[in-house]
């Protein structure tokens, strides 16, 4: 059996920052960490997925705030 390398989809420093920045706005707003972290190295570490990310954690903070999901 040959062994198989797997290519890390985190090269960059400025993809680090996206996905540290992504843990740190999941955690905020009480999103699933992990799974945040999953779509957002799924989607390929872009600038458009922490967006999308960030925007849904905003929406979720406000909901919150607001007593939407109590």
């Amino acid at each position: 059996m040959s062994a198989q390398v797997l290519a890390f989809p985190i090269q960059t420093t400025s993809q680090k920052y996206l996905l540290e920045s992504v843990r740190a706005a999941a955690s905020r707003s009480g999103l699933d960490v992990k799974e945040t972290v999953r779509e957002f190295v799924a989607a390929g570490c872009t600038k458009e997925a922490q967006n999308r990310i960030w925007e849904r954690a905003r929406r979720r903070r406000m909901a919150l705030q607001t007593g939407a999901f109590e």
